[in-house]
């Protein structure tokens, strides 16, 4: 790619042949030029509006202001900058000599444009403007700019201003940097944009926390535990200064994050999620991203102290966490069956059991196997009349979180094996089986096994015929299968970011986990999510639960 400015001088007309208020259309080199005279003198913009390309010369011009028609963008034809809208437009040099209109177009080098870029994408960001930063974000990418280095800007820039922390944003960026570099192509654009606009959306309007001052004195999971995310975050951003290897620092957090579940499992996926960020970027880097996951788990909900889980914990606190973590693994197949139909079907959540199941020779890695099976069957068998009762909260999101969580302890377990990470694996356990909470108080439905059908598994998910893509997974390479669904889970088809962050990270979580254990059958369980019907019921569950909430004065249903 050529670094130096390419300058072309053309005459386009004469003066003398335009009237004050009027445009006409002439090319320079390779460009499409609109040439504007006003009172103030004559002008040349880009003909293409900066938004979709649309043509300006068939806009309005009024005084020193021309107006595209279609979205009604404006701008200031002296320099081209945007009055209302997202982006400026490019002005070029007009010289008048003997009333021959001369215009001069300077192509920017490859330099020139990021200088214009970077601090374009960041503003798209701030004010999630999602067009100029999905548009920013590809022609940074056709100036030689990485993926990774554009998803990071929009990290950097996101992290700090999450109202609470770290969220699906992060977790999402992470896995759309991974699908960018693995899908390549159009894919990888689309999966570059999917992280930033998730990005923008939880960025608006807030503020940047600052970081404070380091300090290397303080215990970070005391701090943690003290809620005190200050200080915790204090400890991060001296750990990060100090160079402190990046495996300590993980340790530190898979520490931190075991103590409690924390808000259905996501104080451990976003530690996975990341700690799997930084490892795309140099450890320096660090200070923009790990002292916020410091303060998303200082703020966390601890949901083991919630009465829900008073049965769960009294187990949990009985367990040789030493003896759970010193266990083999995997273990053989019929045992695993044996805890995969206990995990199912057992009236409350088997912590005890799981623990023995891990002890006696299984190990962690075969619990979180049995674990990522038994979610797996629980998507499959999940009945769907219930993504239709607005007086039920329960749905395919519950669920999904029983798989992504598994993944996240594995994670855990992978850089840490430790009775810390041995009690992450065993609160996988609990949400397990409080995703089976729906079946309890309705029904189990029966497992979607799949049908023969000549749709491919894109075209079965995108058609939401479930069935089919249940079949197509089960029946495909386990390579295949695992690259069709990530390209899938970035079709957009969900109404709001929250699901479409779920649809990517079970995809991926599905994929790894496939992967791991040499089962397609989490495949077929995030391809049957991927493809059936799901009512968000957003605003009419915050409805139908506030009007619940302002007439008993009680908690909506879990």
């Amino acid at each position: 790619m050529s670094t130096a400015a390419r300058s072309t001088r053309e005459t386009v007309g004469h003066a003398s042949d335009l009237a004050v208020g009027s445009m006409k259309l002439a090319r320079v080199g390779e460009r499409r030029i609109v040439v504007v005279r006003t009172p103030s003198g004559i002008h040349a913009l880009d003909n293409a509006c900066p938004h979709q390309g649309y043509g300006l010369v068939t806009g309005s011009l009024d005084g020193e202001l021309l107006t595209c028609q279609w979205h009604n963008w404006k701008y200031r034809v002296s320099d081209g900058v945007c009055v209302i809208g997202e982006e400026n437009v490019p002005c070029h040099g007009v010289e008048v000599i003997d009333d021959e209109v001369i215009v001069t177009v300077v192509e920017p080098t490859v330099d020139e444009q990021r200088a214009v870029l970077w601090p374009s994408l960041r503003s798209g960001i701030e004010k999630d403007y999602q067009g100029q930063v999905a548009r920013d974000a590809l022609r940074l990418l056709g100036t030689a700019v990485s993926p990774t280095a554009i998803i990071w800007e929009g990290v950097k820039l996101g992290a700090p201003r999450n109202e609470w922390g770290l969220g699906h944003e992060m977790a999402t960026s992470a896995d759309c940097l991974a699908l960018a570099g693995e899908l390549g192509g159009e894919r990888a654009k689309t999966a570059i944009v999917q992280a930033l606009s998730g990005l923008a959306e939880a960025t608006r309007a807030y503020p940047a926390r600052p970081l404070p001052e380091a300090d290397g004195s303080i215990d970070l999971v005391a701090a943690i535990e003290a809620e005190d995310h200050t200080a915790a975050m204090a400890r991060v951003v001296a750990d990060v200064r100090s160079g402190r290897p990046v495996t300590d620092v993980a340790t530190d957090f898979i520490e931190a994050v075991s103590r409690h579940h924390y808000d259905y499992g996501h104080g451990a996926i976003y530690t996975q999620k990341a700690f799997e960020l930084l490892a795309e970027v140099a450890h320096t880097e660090a200070e923009h991203l790990l002292p916020h996951l410091a303060a998303t788990l200082a703020w966390g909900t601890r949901e083991d102290t919630l009465p829900y889980m008073n049965k769960a914990m009294a187990e949990l606190d009985g367990v040789d966490l030493d003896a759970v973590a010193a266990g083999g693994g995997p273990g053989d197949d019929a045992a695993r069956d044996v805890m995969v139909a206990t995990l199912l079907d057992a009236p409350e959540a088997p912590i005890a059991a799981a623990a023995r199941f891990a002890a006696a020779g299984a190990g962690v890695t075969g619990l979180l196997d049995a674990v990522t099976l038994a979610v797996s069957y629980r998507l499959l068998r999940h009945d769907l009349d219930l993504e239709f009762r607005l007086d039920d909260p329960f749905g395919w999101l519950d669920i999904t979180h029983g798989l992504t969580y598994s993944r996240a302890a594995r994670w855990a377990w992978g850089v840490h094996p430790s009775p810390a990470a041995a009690r992450l694996a065993l609160f996988t356990v609990w949400l397990a089986h409080d995703t089976g909470r729906g079946e309890r108080r309705n029904h189990v439905a029966a497992p979607v096994e799949g049908a023969p059908s000549d749709l491919s598994l894109g075209e079965a998910i995108l058609r939401r015929d479930e069935s089919a893509a249940v079949g197509a997974a089960l029946d495909g390479g386990m390579t295949e299968v695992t690259r069709a669904m990530a390209e899938a889970s970035l079709y957009d088809h969900a109404g709001s970011f929250i699901v479409q962050a779920h649809l990517i990270k079970t995809a991926r979580a599905a994929g790894e986990e496939a992967a791991t254990i040499g089962s397609s059958i989490p495949l077929a369980a995030a391809a049957r999510f991927l493809a059936a019907p799901r009512l968000e019921r957003f605003a009419a569950r915050n409805a139908v639960e506030s009007d619940h909430f302002i007439s008993t004065g009680r908690p909506p249903l879990r």
